[in-house]
């Protein structure tokens, strides 16, 4: 069974480069990994992602730890046994001290702010997420949490490690219970938040620099926050600004005038689809009419090119002009069949329904007036809108 691991980042997170004695090499799920004396590489745990970095001319490509504590380096190959200089990737490692302190300064502030407790964090790649026990926000309250969090990473505070145990936790207000035993390091940021963590973290909350929540969705009854810090903040503000000044440039407005410009210029589409939807669907009735005769025919339509919602609506309005049922396909992109029968027809489609999916090879359903299904290919179509017609026709026995 493999040893624990000593891990000095957590004393020192600023470290990126010590002289590394392989200990043991082995496997971490398929993949070449060692084990070192001692380490400042950080184990991907706790929602936050291990380092990078390398062993002498070997790539260190991820950093996890097992059951025993042992930290285990991903390599692409296996370096030589001995000892070996190790470097961190400094970029990632710093972006995630920002990230993982950000997420405790945010958290508490949305304990002050709305009494609301973080349930869950995860720090992504790109952007980093928290569920917060609150049933609903809205962009003011958010407003509130993020000059809570920002005015202590101005106010530059000093973090402070303690290392205790199980009985020395009740010393510390903790936001929440540690998930550990044995020696528990508390995160203490001065006046603002106590916190179990195993994670790196600045020394200072002005190395964060800013916290700036994306948005946030409802899951399970809480919500979900995105957020960034950072030189991620810095860079999303930058590409969002430039969308925001390039779009509002172009159309000779005011940054703050473009969203206004946009929801009128939203309205006036809908309005001008839905007047271009209601002359369409007369022109096709009115096509219908003279093709189906007088009085109307069936329909028996197959279109090269359309939607399944073409070839709904013509046979809808084939049922509406008083065919007594309509079989309409569209062949391109999405091969497709729909089938409907007038109430007067006397016929259940669904008795056609399994007939039709074998031919059409595809999926469908409906009611005993309307059937839509999916077919794998135009052939396929063909030869279920085929199958129909013969079907309504009374030319196949039901």
């Amino acid at each position: 069974m493999s040893e624990p691991t000593a891990r000095r980042e957590q004393d020192d997170a600023y470290t990126t480069a010590f002289e590394a004695h392989v200990r043991e090499s082995g496997r971490w799920r398929d993949q070449p990994a060692v084990r070192l004396d001692e380490t400042w590489f950080y184990p991907e745990s706790g929602g936050q992602l291990g380092d990078r970095g390398r062993l002498g001319e070997v790539a260190v490509t991820d950093v996890q730890i097992d059951d025993a504590g042992a930290v285990w380096h991903v390599v692409d190959r296996l370096p030589e046994a001995g000892r070996t200089p190790a470097s961190i990737d400094w970029a990632r490692r710093f972006d995630h001290m920002q990230q993982h302190t950000g997420q405790h300064v945010l958290s508490a502030a949305f304990e002050r702010v709305r009494s609301a407790p973080t349930l869950s964090s995860t720090l992504g790649a790109d952007r980093s997420v928290i569920e917060v026990g609150l049933a609903d926000v809205d962009w003011r309250t958010v407003e509130q949490v993020e000059a809570a969090a920002n005015q202590v990473l101005w106010e530059d505070r000093a973090l402070v490690h303690h290392w205790t145990d199980a009985a020395g936790v009740a010393r510390f207000p903790l936001r929440k219970p540690p998930q550990v035993t044995g020696r528990i390091r508390i995160i203490e940021i001065p006046e603002w938040d106590w916190s179990a963590c195993g994670g790196t973290h600045t020394r200072r909350t002005g190395e964060v620099g800013a916290i700036k929540i994306l948005g946030w969705e409802r899951v399970r009854g809480n919500l979900r926050f995105t957020f960034v810090c950072g030189r991620r903040a810095l860079e999303d503000h930058a590409w969002r600004t430039e969308s925001l000044a390039d779009a509002a440039r172009r159309h000779t407005l005011r940054d703050r005038d473009l969203l206004a410009h946009l929801e009128r210029a939203i309205e006036e589409r809908d309005a001008l689809r839905k007047r271009v939807g209601a002359l369409e669907r007369a022109a096709l009735a009115e096509s219908l009419r003279h093709e189906l005769g007088d009085p109307p025919r069936a329909l028996q339509r197959i279109a090269e090119a359309g939607t399944s919602e073409d070839a709904r609506l013509a046979a809808l309005l084939a049922l509406e002009a008083g065919a007594p049922w309509a079989a309409s396909a569209v062949l391109a992109p999405a091969p497709a069949l729909v089938v409907a029968a007038a109430q007067a027809l006397g016929r259940d489609l669904r008795t056609l329904l399994p007939r039709l999916l074998e031919s059409a090879g595809g999926k469908g359903g409906g009611s005993p007036t309307l059937l839509t299904v999916t077919a794998v290919d135009a052939a396929a179509a063909r030869a279920a809108h085929a199958l129909a017609v013969a079907w309504l026709s009374e030319d196949v026995p039901r």
